[in-house]
């Protein structure tokens, strides 16, 4: 059996008296594509921002691909890709600057950010967009391009926080299937969503 790229054990975060992560424990697998489906408020978000370091724990630990969440978490933050739920790109850049700006951000060469532009626009087809100011960008477009920020650096596991809240039924089918291409190259995927029509077609297992 193969190691778990996750392993969480009874993982919990307090804000004041407000138990927002009650005792969590779960583990997943490299390949996955994994939902956390729940309302507004349920801890999704939190137990994300936990597992890459951005939040400490009230109690309980994570290990996410060997390294300790909350003490290691540049190792880990190195080896992961975050879409935020809050589209997180600069709107008053163009496509091509944007790539450029994460590129360097996750440290990439010269040929490297070259080669990894050139995957970005081709698998979120926005090859002849370059140019375009993000801003002007419909929200199906502003999606795949956050995701292919993302995913720029080759992560081992990317994190996708309501990636398709506020699209329509198409923009959502499209950003589906680039989620699944990503996976088919090796990536896990961990993602929270309202819908559990959207778990139900894209995920391998969901946590509710």
């Amino acid at each position: 059996m193969t190691e778990p790229v996750i392993l969480v054990e009874n993982l919990s975060k307090r804000f004041g008296d407000f138990l927002a992560v009650d005792r969590v424990s779960f583990e997943i697998q490299p390949g996955e594509i994994v939902g956390f489906v729940g309302p507004n408020g349920s801890g999704k978000t939190t137990t994300i921002r936990m597992l890459l370091g951005l939040l400490s724990p009230s109690d309980g630990k994570a290990t996410v691909l060997g390294f300790d969440s909350f003490r290691e978490t540049e190792l880990v933050r190195a080896r992961c890709g975050y879409m935020s739920q809050k589209f997180s790109l600069y709107e008053d850049l163009t496509v091509d600057e944007n790539i450029h700006f994460y590129g360097r951000v996750y440290g990439l060469s010269d040929a490297e950010l070259l080669k990894r532009k050139e995957w970005v626009l081709e698998i979120a087809n926005l090859r002849g967009r370059e140019r375009s100011i993000t801003g002007t960008l419909s929200g199906g477009w502003k999606q795949r391009l956050a995701l292919g920020c993302a995913v720029l650096h080759k992560p081992r596991i990317v994190f996708l926080d309501e990636p398709t809240t506020g699209l329509d039924p198409q923009a959502r089918r499209n950003l589906w299937d680039l989620i699944r291409g990503i996976r088919d190259k090796g990536t896990t995927v961990i993602i929270t969503t309202h819908y559990m029509d959207e778990a139900e077609v894209l995920c391998d297992r969901v946590a509710i």
